[in-house]
């Protein structure tokens, strides 16, 4: 049997051959391939993936699956999975603030908390990865990418209701020693380098190492005075390491490591609200990445590791498979999010300009997941009449995590914290999957996945503060002076995980002393920052009720300390509603489900496939933040119920010769019913009590300084149709064309009213309700997506040319589930609810010339030629028009040997 390594290495000097089948949003293509001869003595390439957990021919798939090689991938200047959005129709891939979300058409999850889950699994090599934060490094020494499109519930399993991604990297090759070195360099003072080697020993064993590293300059550019350095710089290195052995024809062994670390300025996006708010146009903005930094330079530190071992034995009347896996990933982010985007007259609406720019209010973002899976699955041998596939799967997830703001320059908001040491998750299902051969040309396929999902929490949940001030004499007021303090400046640190203190009532009164709301504030902070005054005045100070000095307060520099704090003076630290605003969480959801699919294939004639299925995929429910109901007197997480999505697709696939050019054409139409869909606002407490209960939440009950807390329920049930296809051309003179276009609508049709989490309650109570969200489009559904990729092998007496050029096209798109609806001004909506991408075209070229004895390749390559900026993800809250970017024009050349 020969191995896929060993596969890949006897073929690694024909690199043209991929250029033949290159996908480029096409359902054709792959990295693997076998010359399907036409009568003309051109070929169509058949392309071999493992969508469905074996071997097959794309072709021969009965559904709708793309695949890219990772040379394919190179040539066009794609760096990680995120760039895949415009490559692919009906998948939309964006990084936001690090978080990795995966859309197909139209089905995904925005919830990156730790009580969230992709609704698009990821997947390693075959191990789901639950958080893929990280997961853009691994794009190296890859054999392809594979995407499945419409729910896996049956095979895949765990949150695939949208379908799923597998990265599939080479495998050690036995009897073969060879290697490749890389290097690259382009603008932005790119520099990347690879490297592998193939190591054989004896006839029986191999071992494959490949290492990775990337360097850029950051995609923005701080036009303020304080040339700050700003976010998307990147500081990548990736190492891979594989030993197969494989004794006999029966047994086959295969135990991994890998390695990411991701250091550079991370994703803090633009944050539109400041130009909007002034009535600018976002079409005005020349480069949305020329900003006004301010603070300090973000830092991104991200480890993502894991070990796997697969262990395949041929019994004979079947294969049996063992997968098991650990994962370890830490992403650690801290930044301070820019001012405004640089547009005509910014600087005039930053005054005073100094103290805007030195405001260093910040997040940091950690989360740590460790994550276990186990799968055993038995597969019968292909070629019966009856072949199928029965397993189990076990998962296993501990996670901590952490997200805390400090809100600098503040008088009654100086931070959040969200901190939860210990979130753990668990799953479990056995499934089946059976394809009977009815006829000679007719198939049935049927399969059926029992899972179980728990998840539980216990953390802490806290919103921070406090009325500030000095005694003013001239008015008798004592905070008449200088509101506002410092925190977070330089040096400053969050406790994070060191927190020693997650109940704040120490006494066990049941109520939250003002004492004892700031002791669990200062434990929660490591070290306060060199300029920093906050930790000044909660140690000079009096409590609420405390007496006052009635010594003058005569300092009024707002520039920079807020507070004063001459000798003799007091300033006030006065906590809003302590009891309110910091809540234990102790949450837990428990459920089950089962997905099932149904499909027919008939083969109406050697070259034509005619399909029909009915697929279902759920995603499990779970809780919300905890908080205190006080009709019942305790604490409640209230839940929300498991998502499901069914699939009906009708589909074909065909080979023809038009005239002396063979020719494939292939095409789909689908109807999804989604039903249960999980919907997020963000609401006080109070509100969240009320909502519980089933009444209208008040946005008068959210109090400032209350917590506001992320609540989930089930709020709309969408449908979504369309049609796909896909085609390619095998011209003379070794030209290749594929396309590939698609129609999708995506409407909810039946929802409850949402409350407007575009407002904050205790700011804008009468534009922070429940609103009709019936009849809107789901977010991230282009109407219509072009595709199109052509490509060429020149043979010469020096060695070969290859190109590709490759375009795409975009319809018209929203971000959120309101549509740049403006509830308020209907008639003039405000631009700063504007959540509308406009359509855009996109064009990538790639170049390479390997040379005549195969041992040395040269490419050159543009992605996004136009350099359009194009929004892939926003967030919209009271203060906030946030958008991440796709990447602007990158270009750049690279040198391969082979040895």
């Amino acid at each position: 049997m020969t191995t896929k390594g060993l596969n890949m290495n006897k073929s690694k000097n024909k690199n043209w051959m991929w250029l033949t089948s290159l996908p480029l949003l096409a359902l054709p293509g792959a990295a693997s391939s076998q010359a399907d001869t036409s009568t003309n003595g051109r070929v169509l390439e058949e392309v071999i993936v493992t969508v469905e957990r074996r071997q097959q021919s794309l072709q021969d798939f009965e559904g709708t699956a793309v695949a890219f090689s990772g040379d394919q991938l190179k040539i066009l200047g794609i760096q990680s999975l995120t760039d895949l959005s415009e490559q692919t129709p009906g998948v939309e891939i964006s990084n936001k603030q690090g978080n990795v979300e995966v859309w197909i058409r139209g089905i995904g999850s925005s919830n990156n908390t730790e009580l969230g889950d992709p609704a698009a699994a990821t997947h390693l090599d075959g191990v789901y990865i639950p958080r893929p934060a990280g997961i853009g490094s691994v794009f190296f020494d890859i054999e392809r990418v594979e995407v499945n499109v419409g729910p896996q519930g049956t095979l895949r399993g765990r949150n695939a209701t949208a379908g799923s991604v597998n990265i599939v990297s080479w495998e050690p090759g036995l009897g073969v020693l060879d290697g490749t070195v890389e290097f690259e360099a382009g603008n932005y003072d790119q520099r990347m380098a690879t490297g592998m080697i193939n190591v054989p020993i004896g006839d029986t064993a191999a071992v494959r190492l490949a290492a990775y590293s990337l360097d850029h300059d950051s995609y923005y550019n701080d036009v303020g005075p304080l040339e700050l350095g700003t976010a998307e710089a990147a500081d990548n290195q990736g190492y891979r390491a594989q030993f197969l052995w494989q004794p006999n024809d029966n047994l086959r062994v295969l135990l991994a490591a890998d390695y990411v670390s991701e250091e550079g300025t991370g994703y803090t996006g633009t944050n539109f609200a400041n130009s909007l708010g002034n009535g600018i146009d976002p079409d005005d903005i020349e480069d949305p990445r020329d900003v006004v930094a301010r603070g300090f330079e973000p830092v991104q530190d991200t480890e993502h590791w894991g070990v796997r071992l697969k262990v395949n034995y041929d019994l004979g009347f079947g294969e049996i498979e063992y997968l098991t896996s650990y994962r370890d990933l830490v992403y650690d982010y801290s930044a301070a999010t820019p001012l405004a985007p640089d547009y005509p007259g910014v600087f005039s609406t930053l005054e005073p300009l100094n103290e805007s720019l030195d405001n260093w209010s910040r997040f940091q973002f950690i989360t740590d997941s460790e994550s276990t899976i186990h799968e055993l699955r038995f597969k019968s041998p292909d070629g019966e009449r009856l072949y199928y596939t029965v397993g189990a799967f076990y998962f296993k997830e501990d996670q901590k995590a952490f997200l805390a703001s400090a809100g600098d320059r503040g008088g009654f908001f100086q931070g959040a914290e969200f901190n939860q040491p210990d979130t753990d998750a668990e799953s479990y299902s056995v499934y089946g999957d059976f394809t009977y051969e009815l006829t000679p040309r007719s198939r049935l396929t049927s399969g059926l996945r029992f899972t179980h999902d728990e998840k539980s929490r216990v953390g802490v949940n806290a919103r921070y503060a406090f009325a500030l001030g000095g005694f003013d004499t001239n008015t008798g007021n004592p905070f008449g002076c200088c509101m506002g303090a410092r925190v977070g400046t330089e040096g400053f640190e969050f406790a994070g995980f060191d927190r020693t203190v997650y109940d704040p009532d120490v006494d066990g009164s049941g109520e939250v002393s003002s004492q004892e709301f700031i002791d669990f504030y200062l434990d929660g902070i490591s070290r306060f920052g060199e300029r920093d005054t906050l930790d000044d005045i909660i140690a000079n100070g009096a409590l609420e009720g405390g007496a006052a000095n009635p010594a003058a307060c005569t300092d009024t520099d707002s520039t920079d300390s807020l507070i004063c704090l001459e000798d003799g003076t007091h300033s006030f630290a006065v906590p809003i509603s302590p009891d309110n605003s910091i809540t234990q969480q102790d949450g837990s959801m428990s459920e089950s489900f089962v997905d099932w699919r149904v499909r027919y294939g008939y083969d109406l004639s050697d070259d034509i496939l005619l399909y029909g299925l009915v697929a279902t995929g759920h995603k499990s429910g779970g809780f919300n933040d905890t908080f205190k109901d006080p009709e019942v007197g305790t604490n409640i997480s209230p839940t929300y119920d498991t998502e499901k999505v069914t699939m009906y697709e009708l589909g074909w696939k065909t080979e023809f010769d038009i005239g002396s050019v063979p020719a494939r054409l292939n095409g789909s139409a689908f109807y999804y019913d989604y039903t249960d869909q999980v919907f997020t606002s963000i609401l006080s407490v109070e509100q969240a009590i009320e909502f519980n209960s089933g009444q209208a939440a008040d946005p008068a009950d959210a109090t400032p300084g209350a917590l506001v807390v992320s609540f989930s329920f089930n709020a709309a049930d969408s449908e979504i149709y369309g049609m796909q296809w896909d085609g390619q051309f095998q011209f003379p003179y070794n030209i290749n064309l594929n396309w590939t276009a698609l129609w999708l609508e995506a409407e909810i049709k039946d929802a409850e009213d949402i409350q407007d989490f575009r407002f904050q309650a205790d700011v804008s109570p009468d534009e922070a309700v429940f609103r009709p969200i019936s009849g809107n489009r789901l977010p991230h559904t282009p109407r219509y997506q072009f595709n199109a990729a052509l490509s060429q092998f020149i043979a010469t007496d020096w060695g070969s040319f290859d190109y590709v050029l490759s375009m795409g096209w975009r319809d018209d798109q929203f971000l959120t589930i309101f549509n740049s609806k403006d509830f308020m001004f209907p008639d003039d909506p405000r631009m700063r609810l504007d959540d509308r991408v406009e359509a855009y075209w996109t064009f990538d070229a790639g170049v390479g010339f390997t040379t005549k004895n195969e041992k040395l390749r040269l490419e050159a390559f543009v992605n996004n030629i136009e350099d359009e900026v194009a929004t892939a993800a926003v967030i919209i809250t009271q203060f906030d028009n946030t958008r991440f970017f796709t990447r602007p024009r990158t270009y750049g050349a690279r040198l391969k040997y082979f040895f």
